[in-house]
């Protein structure tokens, strides 16, 4: 299949009598589109883009120039062009044989696709990465949204529902998908929530894109998760033990490997780094910040994937010892996948005899709690720190302590002698 832009001129009189006028005339026209298969085309017709036709650039098919409408227009062509090429991959699993024709009608929405539940799963996919090339989102969330996907596919053929249609879903569907991420994945009620929300998204994003007539699911409650966030950290003294632990000690006492010493003693050295820097897995792993002296301290600076936000910390001594052992560059500091790193994070805890199953997240939840609870730092400047648009979802990190809130107060005595 081909798919041509092409400049059509204007038939309007007077654009007709300026040509006749003056054969060089630079005249109005339309932007239509033609799809060609094998030899034979139809024409789509306009696509709601008028220009001159010194603007248009017919060999790229794209508008000429960097302006903001131009930009626009030619971000709707390859829109197009997608929803073109789109059609036809969908057309080609149904029809034996796909002729232009067939993609104008099914284009132009004459004729309109009954979507099974996995096509919608797979439309909706490619669009969200299409968000992803345009970087409206980052590519981890699709990498989540994809875990989901693949749990809620394994949920209908193992209820034997790939084949029901989507518009005949319900609150059961909901209610079936719960029970079998609870009894059958064992996930926890706040993940198997996240997979509810999805699945409703799913509906709505199917419903905004005419894949659907109607949301089956638009009425149905999925309430909240009902659980408080899990602020889990390392306390000042536990992160002290961890940070000076000595692996190579239990190597040598033939507790453990040499091999198994240093895989441990180069997690612990990334997991305390990030404790004293706050930085998420995906940042801290792609290496996507950088290091700046200046008279006030060493600055770790850098901007979240997810948020876009800038963050900005000023590492502390044992984070410095750290850099300073990998030669002080980034790129030296040992990474690891999240899911390496987290299996070996749960061997350090019980090595070195942390009560705490560790995760990447503990060391994001470690540094908020320092920052809140040890340095009393503003709630509004750890945010900035995590990089989080705002402090709305710090409580997902850490939680103002006892030890903040006397360290605040003063005593009445205090206030009777300062009135």
């Amino acid at each position: 299949m081909y798919v041509l832009f092409w400049f059509c001129k204007s038939e309007a009189k007077k654009e007709a009598m300026l040509r006749k006028q003056d054969p060089g005339h630079d005249t109005l026209g339309s932007i239509c589109c033609r799809v060609t298969i094998e030899g034979e085309y139809a024409e789509i017709g306009y696509v709601h883009i008028d220009c001159r036709k010194s603007a248009w650039d017919a060999e790229n098919q794209r508008l000429k120039g960097n302006g903001d409408n131009n930009k626009k227009h030619n971000k709707w062509l390859n829109e197009f062009k997608v929803k073109i090429e789109r059609t036809f991959d969908l057309l080609q699993i149904e029809f034996e044989h796909v002729t232009a024709m067939l993609v104008k009608e099914f284009v132009t929405e004459k004729r309109l696709f009954r979507f099974s539940t996995l096509h919608l799963i797979t439309e909706y996919i490619k669009d969200r990465e299409l968000e992803v090339s345009e970087k409206i989102i980052v590519k981890a969330t699709v990498d989540i949204e994809k875990n989901y996907a693949k749990n809620f596919t394994n949920y209908l053929e193992s209820e034997k529902l790939t084949s029901r249609q989507p518009r005949t879903f319900d609150e059961k569907i909901i209610s079936g998908f719960r029970k079998y991420l609870y009894e059958t994945e064992g996930f926890g009620m706040p993940h198997t929530h996240k997979h509810i929300v999805w699945l409703k998204t799913l509906f709505k994003h199917s419903l905004k894109k005419k894949r659907l007539k109607f949301n089956p699911l638009e009425g149905c409650e999925i309430g909240t998760d009902n659980t408080k966030p899990d602020t889990t950290h390392l306390t000042v003294e536990q992160l002290s033990k961890l940070a000076k632990f000595d692996f190579s000690d239990l190597a040598k006492r033939g507790f453990i490997a040499p091999q198994t010493a240093h895989k441990c003693e180069l997690e612990r050295d990334a997991f305390v780094f990030n404790c004293f820097s706050g930085m998420h897995h995906i940042e801290y792993t792609n290496k996507l910040f950088r290091i700046e002296h200046c008279k006030e301290g060493v600055f770790l600076k850098g901007s979240r994937q997810k948020t876009e936000e800038d963050f900005m910390v000023k590492l502390l001594e044992p984070a410095l010892a750290i850099l300073s052992k990998y030669g002080g560059s980034i790129q030296n500091l040992p990474s690891k996948s999240n899911q390496k790193r987290n299996d070996t994070l749960k061997q350090i805890a019980v090595l070195v005899g942390i009560p705490v199953v560790l995760s990447t997240k503990i060391a994001r939840k470690t540094f908020t709690d320092i920052a809140l609870n040890e340095l009393m730092m503003e709630v509004s400047d750890v945010a900035s720190c995590l990089g989080l648009k705002n402090d709305r979802y710090l409580k997902h990190y850490g939680r103002i302590r006892e030890k903040r809130i006397a360290a605040k107060m003063m005593s009445w005595n205090d206030i009777l002698k300062s009135a």
